[in-house]
């Protein structure tokens, strides 16, 4: 167990490996238990330019914090990935794919050490890098029940994967969305070949009462 309550992911690879290592091609339920994150809200349809400037600027801004904990960690170090989540007013936009009604926002997971005052003194850093882009903040976020897909492919088909979730495997499971979706993106995609990049698909869920 990490500060407050949180989850030190470096020391429980078993929960490291089910929240971000789950089996090809099957939904399953996971619980996402209380982890720190560096979050920047997002504004417009969310296509790849202002996304893309939106990544750049979060990982700028955590630069400092990846460095420390590559130094402590050694040749254990786990680069922590990028998360994409998505919501929309009516849910129906969100599984249909009309991306020009989502909101939209970028996250890192954080060590455990890695606090609300750390994270500004990590901006403070790299201000001049940042220019006049907008800080992340801090937050701790529990999600709790989860079901996710790991998808390996092109990015265009994970249309696909949302109409299987939200129109067949939530309904046959009683549960309803309770949370953004994500989009969790396992490769860096300038290196990656579209045929095998790997995105976990998240969706906090709830029991239909």
């Amino acid at each position: 167990m990490g500060t407050n309550g949180m989850i030190d992911l470096t020391q429980d690879r078993a929960l490291l490996a089910a929240l971000y290592a789950p089996k090809k091609g099957d939904f399953s339920q996971v619980d996402v238990p209380l982890l720190p994150f560096a979050i920047l809200d997002g504004a417009g349809i969310p296509n790849e330019q202002i996304v893309g400037a939106a990544v750049k600027a979060l990982y700028t801004a955590i630069y400092p914090i990846r460095r420390e904990a590559r130094e402590r960690t050694g040749k254990a170090f786990v680069e922590a990935p990028l998360e994409i989540l998505y919501w929309a007013e009516d849910m129906n936009d969100l599984a249909a794919g009309r991306r020009d009604k989502w909101n939209w926002r970028v996250q890192i997971t954080l060590p455990v050490w890695a606090d609300a005052e750390r994270l500004d003194a990590s901006v403070l850093e790299m201000r001049s890098n940042l220019e006049e882009a907008t800080a992340p903040r801090w937050e701790a976020v529990a999600e709790g029940t989860c079901v996710q897909y790991l998808h390996v492919g092109p990015i265009d088909e994970l249309q696909t994967v949302l109409t299987g979730l939200y129109g067949d495997y939530l309904p046959q499971e009683g549960l309803e969305p309770a949370g953004p979706y994500h989009e969790i993106y396992l490769d860096d995609f300038n290196r990656v070949a579209p045929a095998n990049r790997k995105v976990i698909v998240r969706q906090p869920v709830r029991q239909i009462t």
